[in-house]
């Protein structure tokens, strides 16, 4: 369990805009309970999470999924020869875990990256309203993305640089509990 998380990943713009998207579905439905969202690009690199994340959940897990999952989606487009891929999704008893691109973000040495919304809610959440609502703010987040400076500097890291990165995120979140990480 992850009762840490880094302040880069929740205290952005970013995050505004992914915890207006969960007051604004609970105040349109007050039905069904959201574990957590969580933007990423392509390659599973966390560019922010909603505010209200469940501690309890492993985002660093999840957004390796929610990337798998699309990456898995992406090659069942390419086999079926479709135009584009709306979602993807893997319903469990309990939980839903939603991936959908809502768009690109032109990183100049690494190309375009997709920009992906990973959610994961329970079995009661209307899924017409947060994709509604997905539509809606999506400008309004890839706007943020382009924005961020470190949002841009961390989906252009290498995978050396990435885990660099996520050493140094785990030296800030358990310096006080473990003294050094190798």
């Amino acid at each position: 369990m992850i009762d840490h998380i880094p302040k880069v990943l929740y205290k952005n713009k970013i995050t505004e805009v992914l915890d207006d998207i969960r007051y604004n579905y609970g105040k349109l439905t007050r039905k069904g309970y959201i574990y957590g969202i969580i933007a990423i690009d392509q390659d599973a690199k966390i560019i922010a999470i909603d505010s209200r994340f469940d501690r309890k959940l492993n985002y660093w897990d999840l957004s390796s999924i929610g990337a798998a999952l699309y990456g898995v989606a992406r090659q069942g487009q390419d086999f079926f020869e479709t135009d584009n891929l709306e979602r993807a999704t893997i319903i469990y008893s309990d939980m839903r875990l939603f991936v959908k691109s809502i768009g690109e973000v032109n990183i100049q040495e690494k190309g375009k990256r997709d920009i992906l919304i990973v959610l994961l809610t329970d079995n009661d959440v209307n899924l017409g309203v947060i994709f509604l609502q997905l539509g809606n703010f999506a400008m309004k987040i890839k706007k943020e993305i382009e924005e961020n400076q470190l949002a841009r500097k961390t989906m252009k890291m290498s995978e050396k640089e990435l885990k660099k990165h996520i050493k140094e995120l785990k030296k800030q979140i358990f310096s006080d509990k473990l003294g050094t990480i190798s």
